[in-house]
C-alpha cells in the first residue's frame, strides 16, 4: 500500500484547510494560515506536503524546517504538528515518508499526533523505525455543559477566584490590537523566563497575531483587567470542533488577585457559546501550571511526540556531535 501513497505540495489553502478538517485530529495549529503566518515569523521552512492515496487527495503532512536553506528540523513552540490522514493509511503514509525525506534530503523531521489522533499514531509508529514519546494536554469537555455547570465543574480554588474577581475589580474585554502587541510578548517571557529558559517567541509575536487576527471571527483576543490596568491577554483559536486555547496568562505581579483563572474562565464561556465540544489547554508545562488547568476543570489527555529519519539514530549522533565541535572551535 505504501507505493499506493505520493505527496505533492500544496498550494491551495482552501484544499489544505479542507482537508484539515476533515480529519478528527485537526487543530488550529494545522491550519494553512497559522502555519505561514508561525513560517514568517520565525523564518522556517514550510513544506506544505498534500497527501495522495491512488490519486485522489486525503490528507496533509506539514514539514517544518529551520530555514529555508537548511533541512534540518524546526523546534515549534506549539505541539499537535504532524500528519493527518485516515487511520488505515497512516503507516503506509509514515513508510512513504521516510521515502520522501531520502529524495529530498531531509535527514530529520520532527512531529506530533495531536490527542485526537494519538492513539491511532502511536500504533502506526510502533515497528515503523520512526522514534518517538508520549506527552500530555489538557482538555475540557464541553459537550452537555451549561455556564453554570462550568463553574460547578472547576475545583475550589478556582470558583473562589472567580467569587473574588468583583472585590479585586478583575474584569475580562475583548482586546485591543495594541494590548496584544504590548502584553503577549511580556506574559510569553515572564512564563518562560520563570522556568530558566527564554521565550521561543520573537518580540513581534504580540504584532503579528493582532495583524493576523483582525478580521477572523474564529481567533478570541482577550485582555483581563485589574482595576481598570491590562494585566494579561489570552489567544484562543476557534477554526475547529475542539478550540486551542493557545498562548497568554497574566503578568506575575497581579497574579495575587488570581485574574488568569476569570481569563480562562471568560474563553471557556467564549468557546461554550460558540457550540464547540471541548477546549485544549496545551501542554503539560510544569507541576505548577498542569495544577491550575485541572482546577478549571481540565482532565489530562496523551499526545505523541515523533521524530522521522531514512538515517540511523548512530549515525546521526555523529554527525552531529562533529558538527557540534565545530561549532564550538569557531571560525579559524
Amino acid at each position: 500500500m505504501g507505493t499506493d501513497i505520493q505527496f505533492r505540495v500544496g498550494h491551495d489553502e482552501r484544499e489544505w484547510d479542507a482537508l484539515v478538517a476533515a480529519s478528527p485530529g485537526a487543530t488550529a495549529f494545522h491550519d494553512w494560515s497559522w502555519l505561514r503566518m508561525q513560517t514568517d515569523l520565525h523564518g522556517w521552512r514550510f513544506e506544505p506536503l498534500v497527501v495522495e492515496h491512488r490519486g485522489r487527495a486525503v490528507g496533509v503532512f506539514p514539514v517544518l524546517l529551520r530555514s529555508p536553506r537548511r533541512a534540518r528540523p524546526a523546534d515549534p513552540p506549539f505541539p499537535f504538528v504532524g500528519p493527518l490522514v485516515p487511520e488505515a493509511l497512516l503507516a503506509s503514509t509514515l513508510r512513504q515518508f521516510r521515502r520522501w525525506q531520502l529524495v529530498h534530503r531531509v535527514p530529520v523531521v520532527r512531529f506530533d499526533f495531536g490527542p485526537g489522533v494519538a492513539a491511532a499514531g502511536e500504533a502506526a509508529l510502533v515497528g515503523n523505525g520512526s522514534e518517538w514519546s508520549a506527552d500530555r494536554t489538557f482538555v475540557i469537555d464541553l459537550v452537555g455543559s451549561s455556564p453554570e455547570s462550568l463553574v460547578a465543574g472547576m475545583k475550589r480554588g478556582a470558583r473562589q477566584a472567580l467569587r473574588a474577581a468583583g472585590r479585586h475589580a478583575v474584569e475580562v474585554r475583548p482586546a485591543l490590537p495594541d494590548e496584544v502587541t504590548t502584553l503577549l510578548p511580556r506574559v510569553l517571557s515572564e512564563s518562560y523566563e520563570s522556568r530558566g529558559v527564554p521565550s521561543p517567541y520573537p518580540s513581534e509575536i504580540g504584532e503579528r497575531v493582532a495583524r493576523w487576527a483582525a478580521d477572523r471571527s474564529d481567533v478570541y483576543l482577550s485582555t483581563a483587567l485589574v482595576a481598570g490596568e491590562p494585566v494579561g491577554v489570552l489567544v484562543a483559536l476557534g477554526s475547529h470542533e475542539v478550540v486551542t486555547g493557545w498562548a497568554g496568562g497574566t503578568l506575575r505581579a497581579h497574579r495575587a488577585v488570581n485574574p488568569s483563572t476569570v481569563l480562562y474562565h471568560d474563553m471557556l464561556q467564549w468557546s461554550l457559546a460558540r457550540g464547540h465540544s471541548a477546549v485544549d489547554l496545551v501542554g503539560y508545562v510544569d507541576l505548577g501550571v498542569s495544577r491550575f488547568k485541572m482546577s478549571l476543570g481540565a482532565v489530562e489527555r496523551p499526545y505523541v511526540n515523533a521524530v522521522s529519519s531514512p538515517v540511523p539514530r548512530f549515525v546521526r549522533s555523529a554527525v552531529a556531535r562533529v558538527r557540534d565541535r565545530g561549532t564550538a572551535a569557531g571560525p579559524r
